[in-house]
């Protein structure tokens, strides 16, 4: 795969494939079946979650406390009738369940007794993903498994995003920023994958955390259209505290009203927004502070997993990269266009 330094990604029209959680439209996300599935479809990024477990292991997962979405316990029950259920069940209802199914209080061992291969037939979730193969006996692998699989499977030309996921709003959720750098740092050293890997946070403590320990890391910088003005999580509110608490305590008004120039200030390689707030102006702010730019979809706030006109415009502004959890959707759209192919690894296994 070619990596391209961002302003040169731009100028040639090269629009990256990012495998979403592995290609969750078609198999269960952020497992071994699913990075298959997307090495196969072709991808020039595997893209990954990881939360940090009690025995500080580096576990491939999206969520802070287990998924009833997706989480089977060894009966082969799912953990809860849905998340939705779990969020109107009363109160001290879900206050049990996240204290018993919270990753950081919980040892690897004990996290990967959980079936996570099948989607529960009772969420929304799996209204979005009616294709999606289930994978029955799949667990949650650690970043290393992944790593070596992909570096087999692709002869270690593939490259990794990898977002860690943290809540400042909730701390009992969510590990220390430095010692969740600390333990994905040897992790990435120990896989032989610290120049393939662009890694990203919507809690940018996580990133200074990272930058401190090697500036080599290529960090790249998550918002949603949450962050934009007069949203729920606005970088842009009056109050400092409220206005700072994803962004380490950097206020946005302090790089003159830009995310693109404090995520340049703040030492990123790469600014990731959600596809739904990026503006053509913004992305060619970005791409002349020397910013790469790739865009993340909401499907619960677009009401679809694949919004093809939105990706369509996308493409002709010139963003550097989609994450998608339809890779082989977006390659055809690039195809169509003459545009770049990822590379396809037929044989992963």
């Amino acid at each position: 795969m070619l990596f391209l330094f961002p302003a040169a990604a731009a100028a040639t029209g090269y629009v990256q494939v990012y495998a979403h959680r592995g290609a969750r439209a078609f198999s269960p996300e952020n497992t071994l079946a699913a990075y298959k599935t997307g090495l196969r479809i072709g991808a020039d990024w595997v893209d990954m979650d990881i939360v940090l477990t009690k025995d500080n292991e580096v576990l491939v997962s999206h969520d802070l406390v287990v998924n009833p979405d997706i989480a089977r316990d060894p009966r082969g029950n799912f953990l809860f009738k849905s998340r939705e259920a779990l969020k109107a069940s009363p109160p001290e209802e879900k206050a049990a369940y996240d204290a018993k199914y919270t990753a950081k209080n919980l040892t690897l061992a004990e996290l990967q007794k959980f079936d996570v291969g099948r989607l529960n037939p009772d969420s929304a979730y799996s209204r979005f993903f009616p294709d999606q193969l289930p994978a029955d006996g799949a667990r949650m692998p650690t970043l290393l498994e992944v790593a070596r699989y992909v570096n087999k499977a692709t002869n270690g030309k593939a490259g990794f995003q990898i977002e860690m996921k943290t809540d400042p709003s909730h701390p009992e959720y969510s590990p220390d920023p430095k010692a969740f750098a600390e333990a994905l740092y040897k992790a990435l050293k120990a896989a032989d994958i610290i120049d393939r890997a662009e890694i990203q946070a919507f809690d940018f403590r996580c990133l200074f955390e990272l930058q401190k320990l090697d500036k080599r890391v290529k960090t790249a910088y998550l918002t949603s259209r949450e962050n934009e003005n007069g949203a729920a999580d606005s970088f842009f509110r009056d109050d400092a505290a409220a206005a700072s608490v994803w962004t380490g305590g950097k206020l946005v008004r302090d790089y003159g009203g830009s995310i693109p120039k404090m995520v340049k200030a703040l030492g990123g390689y790469a600014w990731e927004p959600e596809d739904a707030e990026l503006t053509k102006e913004t992305l060619d702010e970005a791409h002349q502070l020397g910013l790469k730019v790739v865009v993340w979809s909401w499907p619960e706030l677009l009401g679809t997993a694949f919004d093809a006109k939105l990706v369509e415009k996308l493409i002709d502004w010139g963003v550097d990269g989609i994450i998608t959890d339809d890779p082989g959707r977006l390659a055809s759209m690039l195809a169509a266009r003459g545009k770049h192919m990822p590379p396809r690894y037929e044989n992963a296994d």
